[in-house]
C-alpha cells in the first residue's frame, strides 16, 4: 500500500457505504442485497434475495445474517492491523462466517453454484462495517501478489497479509493509516480504508 492511492476513492463506492451505514437494523437484508448485486459479488452466480422477494427456496439473506450473528458478534473488536485480532476465537468465527456465505448465492456455473472468495469477503466487508477488510476482488489480490482464494484458510491468511501491510505502511510513513486519508474517512474502519484505497478507482 502506498499513500498516493489514498486519495483516489470511488465515489460511487463511497455512497454505496454511506447508505449501508445509514440502513435501519430491519432494512438490512435488502440493503445488503442491493449493495452486493451492484458490486457484482457473486458473477456469474444468482445471488440469494430476500424472504419477501420470494425468487427461491430459503435460506434467504434474512437467514443468512440470523445464522451469521454470533460470529459477527464475536469480531466486534477484530482490528485488521493487530495480530493480537488472529486469536483461535475470532479464526474460528471468520471460518463460520466463510461457510455460510459460500451460500450468499444458489445456482450458477462457477464453483457448482457456490459463492466465491469476492462475494464472501465482500459480505463480510459489510456486516462487520469495514472492520474485516478488504474485499478480495483481483485488484486487492493483485496488489498483494496472492492468487485465488479457495478456502477459508487462505482467505484467513490473506487477511494476515493485509494486516502485515499495514503495519509495513504505517512503519515507513511515521504515520498510522488514519492519519494519511481525507479527515472525512479517518474514522472508518481500517479495512473499509484499505479495501478503499485499493479497490476500484476513482
Amino acid at each position: 500500500m502506498s499513500r498516493g492511492l489514498t486519495s483516489l476513492f470511488a465515489q460511487r463506492y463511497v455512497d454505496d457505504w454511506n447508505a449501508w451505514t445509514l440502513t435501519p437494523p430491519a432494512e438490512k437484508p435488502t440493503q445488503l442485497g442491493i449493495i452486493l448485486r451492484r458490486w457484482q459479488a457473486c458473477r456469474p452466480n444468482r445471488m440469494r434475495r430476500t424472504m419477501a422477494e420470494d425468487q427461491h427456496p430459503a435460506p434467504y439473506l434474512e437467514n443468512l445474517i440470523d445464522q451469521a450473528s454470533q460470529h459477527l458478534a464475536t469480531l466486534e473488536t477484530f482490528e485488521i492491523m493487530e495480530q493480537s485480532s488472529f486469536s483461535i476465537e475470532n479464526i474460528e468465527a471468520l471460518g463460520n462466517l466463510w461457510n455460510i456465505f459460500e451460500n450468499l448465492s444458489y445456482e450458477g456455473r462457477a464453483r457448482g453454484g457456490i459463492t466465491g472468495s469476492v462475494g464472501i469477503s465482500k459480505a463480510v466487508l459489510l456486516l462487520t462495517d469495514g472492520a474485516v477488510g478488504p474485499a478480495f476482488d483481483s485488484e486487492v489480490r493483485r496488489h498483494l501478489e496472492i492468487g485465488a482464494i479457495e478456502t477459508s484458510g487462505q482467505w484467513i491468511s490473506a487477511l494476515k497479509i493485509v494486516s502485515q501491510d499495514i503495519r509495513e505502511f504505517e512503519r515507513n510513513n511515521g504515520a498510522t493509516i488514519r492519519n494519511v486519508v481525507p479527515d472525512r474517512y479517518a474514522a472508518l474502519n481500517i479495512g473499509r480504508i484499505y479495501d478503499m484505497a485499493l479497490g476500484p478507482r476513482g
